[in-house]
């Protein structure tokens, strides 16, 4: 049994901890291992437990704790053996002194042979063993959980100092012989945790000096005469002073001089594997159970695997866990990188983790391949991109020359080593706070990350419906990345969630107070992606800013034209920021930059070309949706969409960008060429915000304009502002005919048939109808007739007339001819409901169904709306009410979520008539009254066709009841209500 004071308080037995409860116990049990194996006093133990505020019988008191105390370390069950024996007037705690880690410290440290008696290179290298051994038994503070009681304070002391004249006595010996490389990288450490410590900055000096590097060696000095001067008002000392002469001056004295004996062993020591040397985890992993999992499967298969992505992405606090997990199967070491800056540090570094020996002349990367080719274990090996070819060098090393190790490694861009699998550590999990119900948002690993956190400064923190959902858009906002999460968490005690939401877009200076025994890169935000970029090129950290003009994705054809000069190779620049993790996958053939990465790319981009940039950025995409508005409208329809979907925050950051700067034809031709795009697409909210605004731009050629009032008309006829759309569409029509244009003469007389068709104006719909299709034949624009014949039929059988289905089959050859799906999906659904006023059910509910198919091949909401629609009534007409209510929940939803008001009336009534078929004529009656608000409001007029029906529901609610129950209700209360 092992007992463990160098940290927390420990006690091991085959592996396997035994917990003992804060408190006292921990107490009495400390006191008696730094005795070990003396007797302690009862008087002594009960002074130490409670001091002045002693318990009525402290005799008792004690017992019953030494007796837990017992119990918790007893091995072999009830009768075992446990090692708190009674002696008279007090108690012992039975080990050897080799059981006790502060006792067997103080025996290795107090055996070793100080460096100046020291004679022969082979009893360095013993002491430097007995050392390394000395020196691996610390976890942390001495006496950690008792180091404030007075009875521990002087031994605490003592052994700090033991520990840090171990270090010197150490660095002494790595520079007796000669290994200086490897005497900086401790040092370097060792100086910023005692920084007051004159003889570590004199090891250190007189190491960078031997290694060659002078000038280094003075800035040193200069270092620690600036920390003693700061920090105690004091010149270094003496010694340190002749040091900085002798520097200057090249003194002999200061040269190496080999000891005496062999340079080193005939044969490479075998190594020691440090056990349980991984650090020990203070917060609890949430989230991560299916990344242990792939990453573990991923070590059996593969002995190297990289966890790369992006600063706080995780990839530390995962390799930590898949080590414990590793620690329970075999042999683990743990290397973190982050302490040297120089690639020829890592070798040396590993070297003394694993306590193997490096002696003068000899390439510590073989020496630690070679000291590990008979072991078995697993090596990780942490924070790796800043020292990237000296890890490379040395993973490849241990993977030829130890068959049985595997690296685990964690780095923000691969090591680039045969036999390496990459593997990007995924963001946590974040749930859609507009789709998801409070308990889906609770169970998300991001928001229970922030959670957790947030409990950590306030307490009384609680996930309730209320704040769900802000925190949800927080995690999203911070593309789910752990440290970014946490960091707004730690401002739970003085921000509540929205509140943290509405700092975000200063996010650099909100996230900032992360913990401070982090590494300083993990403290803020700002500090961990600087990390990344300063390891770029000058021209990487260019083109990496000039991506921060981008919202949303991107393809190497925007990225050469937008971020990248003439002789760039804009291929290998994006290749590159791939690899360091700063740009993610998005899709075939397309990436992005994280939001959080991206706002620092802007900031970098504000003090590059910003204007000139952003330029080319709306001038390439204003380019796309010219090129890409006329194939939307043809056979290639969905992958033309697919590219316009996945632009569009690229299309709305270039309208904004041109028109906030003013470049209104710029914005004017962008808005008219998506506007077709934007209703089929059914983002009514988006181009309602962006048509309207380019609708007011005057001084642009009538063309343009032209096709922004057309596409502004039926926007308008879409969102139920019928004379508004009425009035767009005539004035766009204009400014057509006077640019002699005959298909934006097309468009817009479409534009103006659709607003007078709702309006009821059947007759003069036909007119504008049968004028534009003419203008798209004189154009050979089948596209324009094909849509023109379609409506032209719907008009023609909403008026009854005779040649209608005549028409509408004309129509659907011409919509076939043009390959567009949207157009014949329409002209299938006015199919289907001629089909079924036939009777023909079955004939129309399959027309109806085709109908739903070709609208939602191209996610065309509107279309599939009315498709729904048709299938509803169908399924009404045929007796199957609990199927119609079902489709008819689905087409309200959508249009709903389009804001589509007429779309959302049709839906309520087809629902009030089947409420009012069901027996339930309080629920039609509401669903009814609610539509006609609306419809009255909006002055939207009912189609013909369905003119008959509802006033034969309102005559049935009004002989029923009479009149119609006051105050109408609110249509989002309604609508809400009836999807619940």
């Amino acid at each position: 049994m092992e007992f463990e004071v160098l940290g927390p308080l420990r006690v091991v037995d085959g592996g396997v901890d035994h917990e003992i409860r804060r408190g006292i116990p921990r107490v009495l049990l400390t006191a008696l291992a730094i005795r070990a194996p003396e007797m302690v006093n009862a008087s002594t133990l009960m002074e130490l437990a409670w001091g002045d505020d002693q318990p009525r019988n402290p005799a008792n008191a004690l017992q019953i704790q030494i007796s837990y105390l017992r119990k918790a370390l007893t091995t072999g069950g009830a009768d075992g053996v446990q090692p708190i024996v009674t002696r008279p007037g007090g108690y012992a705690l039975e080990v050897d002194v080799d059981d006790v880690d502060a006792l067997r410290f103080e025996a290795l440290v107090e055996a070793t042979v100080p460096i100046e008696l020291v004679e022969t290179q082979l009893d360095a290298l013993e002491g430097l063993r007995a050392l390394d051994e000395a020196l691996a038994l610390w976890r942390g503070d001495a006496l950690e959980d008792v180091r404030d009681h007075p009875f521990a304070t002087g031994t605490a002391a003592r052994l700090d100092e033991m520990r840090w004249g171990a270090c010197e006595q150490r660095c002494d010996t790595l520079l007796a012989l000669g290994r200086h490389m490897e005497a900086i990288g401790g040092l370097t450490s060792l100086v910023s945790e005692q920084p007051l410590r004159e003889r570590f900055h004199e090891q250190l000096i007189l190491a960078l000096y031997r290694s060659g590097r002078q000038a280094d060696a003075l800035r040193a000095y200069e270092s620690a005469r600036m920390i003693l001067v700061d920090e105690l008002g004091l010149d270094p000392g003496p010694a340190l002073q002749q040091l900085e002469r002798d520097v200057l001056a090249q003194e002999p004295s200061l040269d190496w001089q080999p000891l005496a004996g062999p340079a080193s062993d005939t044969t490479v020591p075998t190594a020691v594997w440090r056990q349980n040397f991984v650090p020990a985890p203070v917060t609890g992993l949430i989230g991560r159970e299916e990344e242990l999992q792939r990453v573990g499967e991923l070590l059996d298969r593969s002995r190297l695997v990289t966890l790369t992505g992006p600063g706080g992405a995780g990839k530390t606090r995962l390799a930590i866990d898949l080590a414990g997990q590793a620690q329970t199967e075999g042999s683990v070491l743990y290397v973190d990188f982050s302490p040297i800056d120089l690639a020829e540090l890592v070798g040396p570094t590993v070297a003394a983790a694993l306590g193997t020996t490096i002696g003068p002349g000899d390439d510590p990367v073989e020496v630690v391949a070679s000291s590990l080719a008979t072991e078995q274990g697993l090596l990780v090996v942490d924070t790796c991109e800043h020292v990237l070819p000296g890890v490379a060098a040395l993973v490849s090393a241990v993977l030829r020359r130890a068959p049985a190790v595997r690296v685990l490694a964690t780095s923000r861009r691969p090591l680039a080593v045969a036999g390496e699998t990459a593997w990007p550590v995924p963001p946590l999990g974040v749930a859609a706070p507009d789709t998801e119900s409070f308990e889906v948002l609770a169970a998300a690993p991001a928001v229970q990350l922030f959670c957790e956190r947030a409990q950590a400064v306030r307490p009384d923190f609680e996930l309730n419906r209320d704040n769900a959902a802000d925190v949800a858009n927080i995690c999203l906002a911070l593309d789910g990345l752990p440290l970014a999460i946490e960091l707004a968490a730690a401002r739970a005690d003085v921000l509540t969630p929205d509140a943290t939401l509405e700092r975000l877009h200063d996010r650099f200076d909100l996230l900032v107070e992360g913990a401070a025994d982090a590494a300083e890169r993990q403290q803020t935000l700002r500090g961990a992606i600087d990390w990344s970029v300063d390891l770029l090129t000058a021209e990487q950290r260019r083109f990496f800013a000039r991506l921060g003009s981008f919202s949303g994705g991107f393809d190497l054809e925007a990225v050469e034209y937008v971020a990248s000069e003439a002789d760039e190779d804009a291929l290998a620049l994006l290749s590159a920021l791939v690899r360091h993790s700063m740009v993610v996958p998005d899709g075939p053939g397309r990436h992005r930059l994280l939001d959080t990465v991206r706002a620092y790319a802007e900031e970098l981009l504000a003090g590059l070309d910003a204007d000139a940039t952003r330029r080319r950025h709306a001038e390439f995409f204003t380019g796309l949706a010219e090129r890409l508005e006329r194939v939307i409208r043809g056979p290639d329809q969905a992958q033309a969409l697919r590219r316009l979907r996945a632009d569009i925050p690229n299309l709305r950051a270039a309208i904004e960008w041109s028109l906030a700067v003013g470049d209104l034809d710029l914005a004017a031709r962008l808005a008219g060429s998506l506007a077709w795009f934007w209703i089929l697409d059914g983002r009514l909210d988006v181009a309602d915000r962006h048509l309207r605004r380019a609708a007011t731009i005057g001084g642009v050629p009538p063309a343009i304009r032209a096709k922004v009032l057309g596409g502004y008309a039926l926007l308008a006829a879409g969102l139920g502002n019928l004379d508004e759309a009425l009035t767009a569409a005539r004035s766009g029509t204009d400014q057509a005919r006077e640019a002699g244009d005959d298909t934006a003469i097309g468009f817009g007389l479409n534009a103006t048939a659709v607003a007078l068709w709702a309006l009821g104006d059947l007759d003069a719909a036909a007119v504008a109808h049968d004028e534009a299709i003419d203008r798209y034949v004189a154009a050979g624009d089948a596209w324009g007739e094909a849509v023109c014949r379609v409506l032209r039929a719907r008009t023609a059988l909403d008026a009854h007339d005779p040649e209608g289905e005549d028409r509408l089959r004309d129509a659907l050859l011409a919509a076939r001819r043009c390959g567009d799906a949207h157009v014949e999906g329409i002209a299938l659904g006015l199919l289907a409901e001629a089909e079924g006023r036939q009777g023909r059910t079955d004939a129309a509910v399959a027309t109806a169904a085709e109908s739903l198919r070709l609208h939602e091949s191209i996610g065309y909401t509107e279309g599939t709306v009315a498709s729904l629609r048709v299938l509803a009534r169908l399924h009404r007409d045929a007796g199957e009410p609990a199927a119609a209510h079902e489709v008819l929940l689905r087409s309200l939803r959508l249009a709903w979520k389009m804001q589509h008001l007429a779309a959302i009336c049709e839906s309520l009534e087809e629902l009030a008539r089947l409420a009012m078929d069901s027996g339930d004529p309080e629920r039609a009656r509401v669903l009814l009254v609610v539509a006609e608000a609306e419809r009255l409001r909006h002055d939207l007029p009912l189609r013909s066709q369905d003119q008959p029906q509802i006033d034969e529901l309102r005559a049935a609610l009004e002989e029923g009841e009479g009149r119609f129950r006051l105050p109408v209700p609110e249509l989002s209360e309604t609508v809400s209500t009836v999807l619940r």
